[in-house]
C-alpha cells in the first residue's frame, strides 16, 4: 500500500502551488498575532523587549532599513524551508493515513479492530444504498415524496460504499486506505491490470488534457494533506497565550482545524480515486497500444488481456506474444 500511494500520487502532484500556502500563511500569521497580543498590541511587541522567537526579528527591525530587509529576506527563508519540509512529510503522513502502522502487536490489533468497524460500515452502507423500500405507515404520494427524499440518502450511500474493496480480506483500517485500495483493487478486477506496475506507463501515454487533470487532482491531495499538517501543529502556539481559558479555546479551534482539514483530506482522496477510476474506464486503450498488446477483443477476454499486459510491464512474461503495434508508430 505504502508504495501505491507513492505511486499514485506522489509523482504527479506538484510540489508547492499558491494555493498551498495559504495554510503556511495562516499558521505563521497565527503565531504572530498570538506573540503580538500577548505582549499589547503589534505597535508594543518589540517596545516591550520581546523575547523568544520575536526578539530576533525585533533586534533585525531595529537595525533600520537594512535591518527590516534582512528580517524580510528571513522570513522568506523561513517560508521556503517550511514549504520544503511540508513537501517531504506530507508523503509519510498520507501513508500513515492510509493505513501504514507498523506490524507490533498492539498495532496490529487496532488496526484488526479499525478494519472490522470499517467491515461492518461497509455492510451497513450496502443495506442503505438498497433500501428501495419506506415506513410502513406511509403510502402513496407521501410514500412517493419520502422515496425522492430518501434517493439523496441511497445515493450518497451508494457512492461511500463504490470506494470501500470488494472482498473482506482487502479492507484497510482506514477511510483513506480503503478508498486508494478500493480502486486498485476494482481495476485490477474488471480489467486486469495491476495498478502499481501499470500506473507509471498509462500515466506516460496519457494524453496531456487527462495529465493535467490527473496532476490537478493529485496537487490537491498532497496541498490537503499538508493543511492537515499545518493545523495538526497549530496547538504548539498554545504555549505563547497566557490563561487557562485562552489556551482552552485555541485547542478547541485547532481540534476543529484538523476535524475539518482531515474531512477535506478524505474527500480529495476519494475525488481523486473516482478521477482515477474515470481515466482507465476511458483511456485504457492507450496502454494496449503503447506497449504493443492488442486490445481486449470482449469483456470476458478483458481480464486475462490485462494480467498478461501486467505481466509484461512487470518484466516477468514468460509466453512469447505477438506484439500488435499501432499503424501510427
Amino acid at each position: 500500500m505504502g508504495e501505491l500511494v507513492k505511486g499514485m500520487v506522489e509523482p504527479l502532484a506538484k510540489r508547492w502551488t499558491a494555493a498551498m500556502s495559504g495554510p503556511l500563511v495562516l499558521f505563521w500569521l497565527a503565531g504572530a498575532l498570538i506573540v503580538a497580543l500577548r505582549h499589547g498590541g503589534l505597535p508594543d511587541v518589540c517596545r516591550a523587549g520581546a523575547q523568544g522567537p520575536a526578539e530576533p526579528a525585533c533586534r533585525l527591525v531595529g537595525q533600520g532599513s537594512w535591518g527590516v530587509a534582512l528580517a524580510a529576506a528571513a522570513a522568506t527563508a523561513v517560508m521556503v524551508l517550511c514549504a520544503m519540509g511540508l513537501s517531504a512529510v506530507a508523503s509519510p503522513l498520507l501513508e500513515m493515513l492510509a493505513g501504514k502502522w507498523g506490524t507490533s502487536a498492539p498495532v496490529v490489533a487496532f488496526a484488526r479492530l479499525r478494519t472490522a468497524r470499517h467491515a461492518a460500515r461497509r455492510e451497513r452502507l450496502a443495506g442503505r444504498a438498497g433500501d428501495l423500500s419506506g415506513p410502513a405507515d406511509l403510502a402513496g404520494d407521501r410514500l412517493a415524496v419520502w422515496r425522492t427524499q430518501n434517493a439523496w440518502r441511497r445515493t450518497g450511500a451508494r457512492r461511500t460504499w463504490s470506494h470501500y474493496p470488494r472482498r473482506r480480506d482487502e479492507l484497510r483500517p482506514t477511510a483513506v486506505g480503503n478508498a486508494l485500495h478500493g480502486v486498485a483493487a476494482g481495476i485490477e478486477r474488471n480489467y486486469g491490470l495491476s495498478l502499481p506496475v501499470c500506473w507509471g506507463p498509462f500515466v506516460e501515454c496519457l494524453e496531456s488534457t487527462a495529465r493535467e487533470r490527473l496532476v490537478a487532482s493529485a496537487t490537491r491531495v498532497s496541498g490537503r494533506t499538508q493543511a492537515l499538517i499545518c493545523a495538526a501543529v497549530a496547538p504548539l502556539w498554545a504555549l505563547a497565550l497566557t490563561g487557562a481559558v485562552a489556551r482552552l479555546c485555541w485547542l478547541v479551534a485547532c481540534a476543529l482545524c484538523v476535524w475539518g482539514a482531515y474531512r477535506a483530506l478524505r474527500s480529495g482522496v476519494e475525488q481523486y480515486c473516482e478521477h482515477v477510476r474515470d481515466v482507465f474506464a476511458v483511456h485504457r486503450v492507450r496502454l494496449y497500444h503503447a506497449a504493443g498488446f492488442a486490445p481486449p477483443a470482449s469483456t470476458e477476454a478483458e481480464v486475462a488481456c490485462g494480467r498478461q499486459l501486467s505481466k509484461a510491464l512487470a518484466m516477468e512474461l514468460t509466453d512469447d506474444v505477438a506484439h500488435a503495434w499501432p499503424e501510427t508508430l
